[in-house]
Parts: C-alpha cells; structure tokens; sequence
C-alpha cells in the first residue's frame, strides 16, 4: 500500500491560518524565480516567523517541536555535546537519560550532525525541531557567545602569557611571535574578536597599531566603531595570529599582504579577506567579512520603487548590451549586480562572470577570478571567456581601455554585458567611458542602461522618533514649501540596535535607460550636465529625489543622506 504523500509546507500554513491562498502564491511564484526556499522568503517578507515555519515543518515532518527559550537547559545535559559540534550543526543538547539524549536542531534531518553526536555522548539522539534563531540565542546563553566581558578574561590571561624582551636577533623573533600567537589566550582573543564582529553584523574588523596600544574597530552598517584598545605587548602575537590563519608570511613585515581564512562562526559559513599594511607604529590589517548565510540576492530587496524596479527588470531581460552600475567602493555595486544575475539565471542561460575577487558563490552561475600575477587581468580572462559561449557576463570592473573595448566588442556581439564603473553619478558615466577611450559612437549603440548608487544606514524602527523638520532643512531638500505639513525621523538608540540608532542599511539609486535621444547626444561628446538634461527629461529621477523618498518614508535621516549621499545634483 502506498504511503499518502507529505502535505507541503505551504498548504500547511494556509491551514493553519499563518498566510491567505493569495500570499502563498506569490511566494510560490517568487521561489520559482530566485530558487530560494519557501520558509525563507515568508521570513524575509515578514508574512511569516522562524516559529511559524518550524512548527509547520515539525507537522509536515511527524517530528516533534521543541520552543526554546521557554525552559531553562541543566549545564550537564550542555555538557554532553562540545560547543564546536552544537555551533558547526546548530544544534543544542536539551535533557537527556541513560540511554538518549533529545537534541534541539535547526535541521533535524542532518544524518552527519546526529552522527557525530551520538559518537561523542554514546547516547541514541532524538532529533527535535527548533527555529534556527532560537537554537543560536540558546547556545550563546548555555555555551556563551562572544562578550566584552569574555574577551577582557581573555586578553588579562594573554598579557600574563606574553612577555615583552628587547631582541635584535630577527630570526629568534619570528620564532617568538609564532610560538606565542598560538598560545591558548591569544588564540582565543582572536576567535572572540571575530565572533563579536559577526554577532553584531560587521562589514570589516581593523586592527590598527597605536603608539601605546592596538586599537580595535568595527565597520557596522558603513560606519567605522571603536570597539576596544588592546595592550600594545599583545600586537605582535595578535597580528601573527591572523596571518597565521590566513597562511600569510609572519616574517614580512615591510610589504603589504593578501590572504584568506574561511571560518565557520556561530554555524555560519564565514569568509575573511585579509590585508596587511605597514604603517607607522606596526603593521595594520583589515578583515573584511562575508558572511554567506546572511545574502539574500534579490532585485525585489534592493530598495526600488514600482516604477524603477519595472524599467531594471526591462534592461537586465534584454538580449544584448551593457549595463552599468556606478558609484564608490562600498555602495553595494556588486550586491545589485548579483542580485540581477540571480534574477535572470536559467537552465538555458550561460552566465559567467570575471571578478575580483569572487566575493560570493552563485548557484547556477559560472564565476572566475582574474589573477594579477599570473597575468590573468580583466581583458585576458574576458577573451577566454568570449570563446566559452556566454550569454551573459559579468566584469566586475572596467577599469583600464582595453577592458571597456573587449566588453563593448561582446556587447556589440550580441552579449548582455553587466559591468560597474567609478564614477558619482549615472550620467557621469557616459563621459567617464569617453575619457577612458571608448569611441563615442560605440557607447550610444552599446550601453542600454546606468545605474549610480549609494547606501545609507536605516534607522532603527524600534527607537526612531519623529520631528518637525526646520526650514533650513527642508530648503536643502528643495521641499521648502513643505513647511508645517512633513515630519522627518532622527536616531535614538536602544538594546535592539546596540543603541546605534540605526540597523542595517538601504540604497539610493539614480536610474538611467539610454534612449534615442541620449543616443544622438553621445556621439557629439557630450557633458554629463547635457546628458543629465537628456535624461530628466525623458523621467529621470535624481538620487535626491529618491532620498528625499526614504527621507519622507522614515527609514532614514537628512544628515545621513548628507553624509553618504550628496544633496545637490550633479
């Protein structure tokens, strides 16, 4: 007799009054389109939560759910399962008997986790369910995450361990260094030090050599953050640790260097680009993360309006031609771009893609990396990929004349061609492509699209209060006869937000389709003013406009948009 099938996810929260028929639709319709699971994308539209999603698929699995958070977990029982195995499965030992041991586990179909428990505690697991947020929030309680309180313990038990000497023989001190970074208290103020930058979702960690100490900051939603000052004698063992880590040469210490560690953090897939910089009390590195587990590609998140998600969905379905996206390092380029390739990715496509470095895998698409040293630069990997039969590819940048002509040559070809560019504004790319040798004529037949961006931090809806905005302000913003009648939000700051004020950031754009009429404009060499007029009046709107947009709307501040942005037009 044949087994009744499973009833789906979906179905089962429609029954349970969680979404309406409508709601599951168009979660249906968008995971067929971004390939992403259907819990998440409830979660991330916020028509469902964590809870929601694990008791469905407890009911959907006939497995028990276990709500964590709601009992306290004896230590003993904790004890039975080391941290590095809760943390790499995400999972929590919850009580146990003789024989078994029950197991909260984000995904309690993993065989290798239940495997690798039941060898280390010699007890029959039995799996329970549990929302992933719950089982991280129950292991930093039960194991203890990463405080300040942990790291000062940490670093106290390092300065008793290092000891500061007067040497001249280099060799013997390389020897030292090395022998002291892989002491226990320095390795674990590392590991402390980067699991407090993931906990708290910082985009870069540095490291920077004081006169009488090291200073530690976070860059956390675009911002740089003192964090703390360790002792000055712990500099070399720290930084030696790292470049330990990233199989970088502890011995150089007057060139700059490259490495990269991949990490498991909180269960979570971490990659860190390191770099290292001689600077004048020591040497400065800087990791930048990427957290996996926390990109989420999808045009529908970027931050557009109807209007202009409608006109970039348009250019990144066309067959042939070259899109643009502009603005400086750090406004998210790359995180757009990704964003489109995942968007159009199909079994019939070929997308490929040359960058530097590849700052994320993407399912279903083809990514290679130049190599400098080996002479493998833009233009050389571009011509190899040309002979691969793309049909679409991504350069991540064009940077050089000879780049730009082996793009617009694959444009020309009958390729769709992403690519982005350093200049402020979407305008400005037309004459930055001129300056950099592309003939006129090529780029009015090739580019169909620009887009220029910057990102700004989100305030914080937790704390975010509202006032009356002065005139000053509101003639900033050319809205100065909007006196009395708009209120704009400021930062506070409360427990959710680390009292920041703000949580995240979001991206202001300046979208730009090239028409016929900016067409005929470049081929005489155009201004960026002229070609600004050209495309204002084809219903262009402005980066202002569009920040006065998250102004009004409360999701972030004027002095933001001030600071990050700019409020006069090009």
């Amino acid at each position: 007799m044949k087994s009744l099938p499973k009833p789906r996810l979906g179905d089962m929260l429609v029954a349970a009054g969680v979404l309406t028929a409508d709601q599951l639709e168009w979660a249906l319709e968008r995971q067929r389109q971004s390939y992403q699971r259907l819990g998440q994308i409830l979660i991330d539209a916020e028509l469902a939560t964590e809870d929601d999603i694990a008791e469905a698929r407890a009911l959907q699995l006939e497995m028990p759910h276990v709500q964590l958070g709601e009992f306290s977990i004896p230590m003993d029982v904790v004890r039975l399962v080391p941290e590095s195995v809760a943390r790499t499965y995400s999972l929590i030992p919850i009580s146990a008997s003789n024989e078994k041991l029950a197991v909260a586990m984000s995904n309690p179909m993993d065989v290798e986790a239940i495997d690798a428990v039941q060898r280390g505690c010699r007890k029959r697991v039995i799996p329970l369910l549990a929302a992933e947020a719950r089982v991280m929030a129950a292991l930093d309680q039960s194991y203890g995450g990463a405080s300040g309180a942990d790291i000062t313990a940490s670093i106290e038990a390092a300065v008793g361990d290092v000891e500061v000497e007067n040497r001249t023989d280099i060799t013997h001190d390389i020897a030292e260094e090395r022998r002291q970074s892989g002491q226990a208290p320095v390795v674990k103020t590392v590991n402390l030090v980067l699991q407090e930058a993931v906990k708290q979702h910082a985009s870069d960690i540095h490291f920077e050599p004081r006169a009488g100490h090291l200073e530690i900051r976070y860059r956390i939603d675009g911002a740089l953050q003192h964090v703390r000052n360790l002792p000055k004698q712990l500099q070399p063992a720290i930084i030696s640790r790292i470049k330990i880590m990233a199989e970088m040469d502890i011995a150089e210490k007057r060139k700059p260097q490259d490495g990269r560690i991949a990490l498991k953090i909180h269960g979570k897939s971490v990659d860190l680009r390191i770099s290292s910089l001689p600077i004048q009390y020591g040497e400065r590195v800087v990791l930048r993360i990427l957290d996996k587990s926390v990109q989420q590609f999808s045009v529908e998140r970027l931050g557009f309006n109807q209007s202009d998600l409608a006109t970039f969905e348009s250019l990144i379905r066309k067959p042939h031609g070259i899109i643009l996206v502009t603005g400086p390092t750090g406004s998210g380029k790359t995180t757009t771009l990704y964003a489109a390739l995942t968007h159009i990715k199909s079994e019939e496509t070929n997308i490929m893609t040359c960058e530097d470095p590849i700052e994320y895998e993407l399912e279903g698409v083809n990514q290679s990396a130049v190599n400098v040293r080996a002479g493998l630069t833009f233009a050389a990997q571009l011509r190899a990929i040309l002979r691969q039969d793309p049909d679409v590819i991504l350069v991540g940048e064009i940077r050089d004349a000879e780049t730009a002509e082996i793009a617009f040559q694959a444009a020309m070809t009958g390729h769709l061609v992403f690519s982005t560019l350093h200049c402020n504004t979407a305008p400005g790319a037309i004459t930055r492509l001129v300056d950099m040798g592309v003939e006129p004529f090529l780029i009015g037949s090739s580019v169909i699209g620009v887009l220029a961006q910057r990102l700004v931090r989100m305030l914080c809806p937790s704390c975010k209060t509202p006032y009356v905005p002065t005139l000053d302000e509101l003639a900033s913003l050319g809205m100065q006869d909007m006196e009395g009648q708009v209120e704009f939000f400021r930062p506070v700051g409360c427990q959710r937000c680390n009292m920041r004020g703000y949580t995240g950031r979001l991206a202001v754009f300046e979208m730009m389709p090239v028409t016929e009429d900016m067409r005929r404009l470049t081929i005489h060499n155009p201004t960026a003013d002229q070609v600004r007029d050209v495309a204002v009046a084809a219903g262009m709107k402005s980066m202002r406009d569009h920040a006065v947009e998250k102004i009004i709307a409360g999701l972030t501040t004027i002095d933001e948009v001030r600071r990050r942005v700019f409020i006069e037009d090009d």
